[in-house]
């Protein structure tokens, strides 16, 4: 049954919304004012004035949430919700905006919209209510929907602010991204200012552009206004002492009033702290604090609700008060409910944007000295005259990013915190530790020579030989360290950087626990720099070549598809191997251009075979790299290659790594969405290597799961990979996916996969990747 009287409706408000996510807080809004007042369709718009476009950021709709498309403000009700900032027709809506087609395909009878503002004022978009029917609402819709509206500008503002510090944060990334790793110490430092000043940006303009003051005065006057209380306050908790308040932000009568501090024993707000809400009907004026000096001697009814952070810690206190005694009080406690979470939300930003600023030389995870500071420590040491020589170690965890991917990144982060503790009980004093981020670690360590600072790197590495025992997981790690020595490998901070990341990268390699930097590994990483250069010519000049490897039914053996697979002949390099060009690509950030050509040619050599009259069956797959899957405009390069070739998208196969998708699994299930809804065939490549979870697969909107060829190889004479290739085939199969095997090379292997449920494969015993032509002679005529 709908709720009928005002407790009820802002009780129902309340619990629905007080605890909802940000990212979701549109869907529900719309879903609970359905709920709450009984009518078929909510939405909730962003109108963009200047281009006259509305942009629906929610519909609930019969029961579901369904999307739309932007369409033109001019016809529409929300074009007169905009000028008037409310409208209201309780029937014949359609007659009255005939243009609107939305109205019409939805067969809406009855419209009301509300205007939504931004926090210092601004229209900014629309609620609708609409019905099939005549509309016809409770009594207490105009204060739900004021209530609603001013919650959605707050988030709205808030949206969009973030995403302006997105696009720029975004532009400047990419920027990095080309400069290449040549400079990689300077770039690294440059993004670490840039992930602190994106921080604080976030934290500043979280709520709406407005800074947090603004924020709070807006709230404490809106909630007055809301709730017809002459008082409204937020205060906030002293951070020395607990018994003393400080008031934010003070309305008597609709006047800022300026704050003060004050005792809370003895007064209705300690009551509050203590017990999270406290009333006072009448009589109010005689429990105030003496510090307001009689001001509010004529208040009878109080309501105070306590703030809490986001681990349930208290922060202050948000209130109102009556001059008259109060008689509805549950409407006035659920409403206060509603923007105790907002002001408590906008507070805890407040205090982390000082964290963060107080923090801005200190990694949070391990208290150890960042980035940035250790830049400043190792430039002041080498600037030091005294300083006569010092080793610096380069840090890096092997493997860590298995930790991360298979019990999270809380436990990951607990991980790293014991690690720092162990590194730095293993030095000596006037040696320098630091985090670089991720899993990097660096030390400077002053006045050692060479076999002194290899025996402090021995100490590091043993430091971490014992397992890590958290909450109950054990996890083993090792660490690879590059040395280098000031001033004999490098007379600057940043080149004793660079080289220490060269021997770092070789220990690595060569699986070594440290290695000193000679000059030799300069000119491996100056070689590999060349290589760059020229395969950054060879994509630019379109130089590259597909290769298409035949993908076949295991039964038949008739063609069902293929892999397009890059080639490079280089006329100075010759045949370069993709298992040595594509790395550096990822490297030097050239993958995602490198991606897009493919994704061309493939279009272009389909269209060619179909102009041949020979028309490829099946879907042609395509890979895609992790960082290429990143990048937004993804489906929109692959729909309009499509579109210019004149191919179906459903002709195309998108093939994207496991460990690529578990990179960033959460953006990664939004995307395939994406790309399936647009007719795109998606599969997951080498699976069984990247360690995701049956909770993120099948949530993936794949259709098939590419079996790695390290498992098929060698199925037949190992029992553990026959047993992960079974499992990898009956879970694929129970998630109504296909499968596919690559590295197919005897009859054997057939047999056992047909066996075990697979009907689809690739590899040597059919063909070799083959040139354009030569697949078209074998398996297209």
């Amino acid at each position: 049954m709908l709720p009928t009287s005002a407790p009820e409706i802002f009780r129902q408000l309340a619990d629905k919304l007080s605890n909802v996510s940000e990212e979701g807080f549109f869907q529900h809004l719309v879903k609970s004012l359905a709920d709450i007042l009984g009518v078929n369709h909510v939405v909730v718009e962003h109108v963009d004035s200047h281009q006259g476009i509305l942009t629906t950021l929610a519909v609930w709709s019969q029961g579901e949430f369904i999307e739309t498309a932007p369409y033109s403000l001019q016809g529409t009700p929300c074009q007169q919700v905009a000028e008037h900032s409310r409208l209201y027709v309780p029937s014949q809506v359609r007659q009255q905006f005939p243009d609107d087609q939305r109205l019409a395909a939805l067969r809406v009878e009855g419209y009301l919209g509300v205007a939504i503002a931004a926090p210092g004022g601004g229209f900014l978009g629309v609620i609708a209510l609409m019905h099939s029917s005549a509309l016809r609402l409770p009594p207490y819709t105009d204060e739900v929907l004021r209530i609603a509206a001013a919650l959605a500008g707050a988030e709205l503002a808030r949206q969009l602010a973030e995403g302006q510090a997105r696009e720029h944060m975004l532009h400047n990334q990419l920027a990095l991204q080309r400069i290449g790793r040549h400079n990689s110490a300077l770039i690294n430092t440059i993004n670490e200012q840039q992930r602190f000043q994106h921080a604080v940006v976030s934290v500043a303009t979280a709520v709406s552009a407005e800074n947090g003051e603004s924020f709070l005065h807006q709230l404490t006057a809106h909630m007055a206004e809301a709730l017809s209380a002459e008082v409204g306050f937020i205060a906030l908790l002293d951070e020395q002492d607990s018994d003393i308040a400080h008031t934010l932000t003070l309305y008597v009568n609709g006047q800022v009033q300026s704050n003060f501090a004050y005792y809370l024993p003895g007064v209705p707000c300690h009551k509050v702290m203590l017990e999270q809400e406290c009333t006072v009907y009448e009589g109010a004026a005689i429990m105030l604090p003496a510090e307001s000096n009689g001001a509010l001697s004529w208040v009878n009814g109080y309501v105070g609700r306590r703030l809490d952070n986001s681990h349930g810690e208290p922060l202050g206190l948000i209130g109102v008060m009556f001059k008259k005694p109060l008689a509805d009080v549950d409407v006035v406690r659920n409403v206060l409910q509603i923007f105790a979470a907002r002001a408590a939300s906008e507070l805890e930003r407040q205090q982390d944007e000082v964290r963060i600023r107080q923090l801005a030389f200190c990694d949070p995870g391990t208290q150890l000295p960042n980035r940035a500071a250790f830049m400043r420590h190792l430039e002041r040491v080498v600037a030091d005259t005294q300083t006569t020589e010092l080793a610096l170690l380069l840090l890096d965890l092997n493997h860590f990013k298995e930790i991360n991917d298979t019990a999270g990144h809380d436990l990951g982060d607990l991980v790293l915190k014991d690690v720092a503790k162990r590194f730095a009980a293993s030095l000596t004093e006037g040696q320098y530790l630091a985090r670089l981020g991720g899993d990097e670690f660096v030390v400077v360590s002053p006045g050692d020579e060479e076999n002194s600072a290899i025996a402090t790197a021995q100490r590091l590495y043993d430091s971490i030989a014992l397992p890590f025992i958290v909450e109950q997981h054990s996890f083993e790690l090792t660490v690879g360290i590059g040395l280098a020595l000031y001033p004999k490998h490098a007379a600057t901070p940043l080149e004793l950087l660079k080289h220490a990341d060269i021997a770092m990268y070789q220990a690595k390699r060569q699986k070594l626990s440290v290695c000193v930097f000679e000059s030799w590994m300069g000119r491996v990483v100056a070689e590999q720099l060349h290589i760059a250069k020229r395969l950054a010519s060879a994509i630019a000049e379109k130089q590259l070549s597909l290769n298409f490897q035949p993908q076949v039914d295991l039964r038949s053996g008739l063609l069902i598809g293929a892999e397009a697979l890059c080639r490079w002949h280089d006329d100075e390099l010759g045949d370069v191997s993709p298992g040595k060009f594509i790395p550096i690509a990822e490297e030097r950030g050239m993958i995602v251009a490198l991606g897009n050509w493919v994704i061309e040619e493939a279009c272009s050599q389909l269209a060619e075979w179909r102009e041949q009259g020979h028309p490829m069956v099946g879907q042609l797959a395509i890979n895609i790299a992790a960082q290429q899957f990143e990048e937004d405009d993804l489906a929109a390069n692959v729909l309009h290659c499509c579109a210019y070739f004149g191919i179906e998208a459903s002709q195309l196969s998108l093939e994207i790594t496991e460990s690529g998708i578990m990179e960033n699994p959460e953006k990664a299930i939004a995307m395939t969405e994406v790309l399936k809804s647009k007719g795109l065939g998606l599969s997951i490549d080498d699976f069984g290597t990247g360690y995701s979870s049956l909770a993120y697969l099948k949530r993936f909107a794949a259709d098939k799961i590419k079996i790695d060829i390290s498992f098929i190889r060698d199925m037949l004479t190992s029992d553990n990979d026959r047993v992960i290739v079974a499992t990898i085939i009956a879970m694929a199969n129970t998630l109504g996916l296909e499968t596919i095997a690559e590295g197919i090379e005897n009859q054997k292997q057939i047999k056992a996969l047909l066996a075990m449920g697979c009907a689809q494969g690739q590899g040597y015993y059919f063909d070799r990747p083959l040139t354009a032509a030569q697949f078209a002679q074998r398996w297209l005529i």
